[in-house]
């Protein structure tokens, strides 16, 4: 999720798809989307014999290519989703791959996702405690892959984007030298006061719409695991606080903390955190997005992104950044996101 939007679309090799395709005995019957990266997918039929299955095609670009997004690989990709069905959750099998070309064809896991299950009327308690116990067996596993640390990672470094593109808009003004430093010291301390944050496999971009709901399934393979090929080593919370403080929807506050509440009191506070700065990453990169891509199609979850930011400054943990928003006027109380581009001349040149 959340990866800068392209402009202009990556020109996949047509007949290299078809011939791939041909050669293992499939036929495309439908698209399935495309996510903000480069990856494509469609929904295949079997050809002949097979004529009764179903399949999803993953194109993508090859590892070397220029256009392939930082920290995701056709080979993460494959060894991450081994990794996972040998520990018994549940990846989608890999059936067929030309890793040069970058094509796959995976296991198809159907069409409802956690959140379209959700809104079918599937118990979001049974969902969203299906989810957190997947986590919770992932994280009880050593994981032996060589994956990027999430500490030195684009992913950690971007909760500086609430300050580079969110405060400029907010107080309708550009910001002065040494805001960004503040606002990292400010997150430093707050880190530094608290106990070592447990590590281990992270997915990244763990919510319900990156979750297959498996019903002929039991136990946590009911939950079908999809786009994990940027996974890191890092803090054990962060997935839960995707799941839990999704971008996109809504969890139950009940839900939410009785989830919680079966967490020792360091992973809760490192969960607090996690959860905040990815708002603070995440409501920066949408407004990226839209001023610098011209593209406005996440700024209607911006008000949603307020709201989390707002009750978590609540918390006396991030006492000391409420204090650093406060004193700079930025309340995160329905910012004006109307005629962004005027406003690019607010944003610093620098800004990240």
């Amino acid at each position: 999720m959340l990866n800068a939007v392209r402009e202009t679309p990556i020109q996949f090799d047509e007949n290299q798809r078809a011939d791939f395709l041909a050669k293992h005995g499939w036929d495309i019957i439908s698209t399935v989307g495309q996510d903000s990266s480069v990856r494509r997918y469609f929904r295949l039929r079997g050809i002949g014999a097979k004529s009764d299955q179903s399949a999803i095609l993953m194109e993508t670009v090859p590892d070397n290519s220029p256009h392939a997004t930082p920290g995701h690989s056709v080979s993460s990709f494959i060894e991450i989703s081994k990794w996972l069905n040998s520990i018994g959750a549940n990846a989608p099998d890999i059936y067929e791959v030309d890793e040069q070309n970058g094509l796959l064809i995976l296991e198809d896991f159907g069409a409802t996702c956690f959140k379209y299950a959700s809104l079918s009327g599937q118990d979001p308690a049974q969902l969203y405690t299906i989810a957190a116990q997947t986590l919770d067996h992932i994280a009880a596993q050593n994981c032996p892959l060589d994956l990027p640390q999430y500490y030195e990672s684009h992913v950690h470094k971007r909760h500086r984007r609430v300050v580079d593109w969110y405060m400029p808009l907010a107080r309708q003004s550009k910001n002065e030298d040494g805001l960004v430093e503040a606002y990292k010291n400010i997150w430093a301390d707050i880190e530094n006061s608290l106990p070592p944050c447990p590590q281990g496999f992270v997915h990244v971009d763990y919510h319900a719409e990156n979750l297959m709901w498996i019903a002929q399934e039991q136990g946590i393979k009911r939950c079908g695991i999809l786009d994990f090929q940027g996974a890191m080593i890092g803090p054990a919370p962060y997935d839960l606080a995707n799941l839990l403080e999704d971008a996109r929807t809504d969890v139950p506050l009940d839900l939410k903390e009785s989830i919680l509440a079966k967490h020792d009191e360091t992973f809760r506070a490192w969960f607090r955190v996690l959860a905040t700065q990815f708002h603070c990453r995440v409501i920066g990169q949408f407004l990226k997005i839209a001023i610098a891509d011209n593209n406005p199609q996440y700024l209607p979850y911006i008000p949603r992104l307020e709201k989390y930011l707002r009750e978590a400054l609540n918390d006396p943990l991030l006492k000391p950044l409420k204090t650093f928003f406060d004193e700079h006027g930025v309340y995160f109380d329905k910012m004006d996101a109307e005629d962004l581009q005027n406003l690019k001349t607010l944003i610093r040149p620098d800004a990240f």
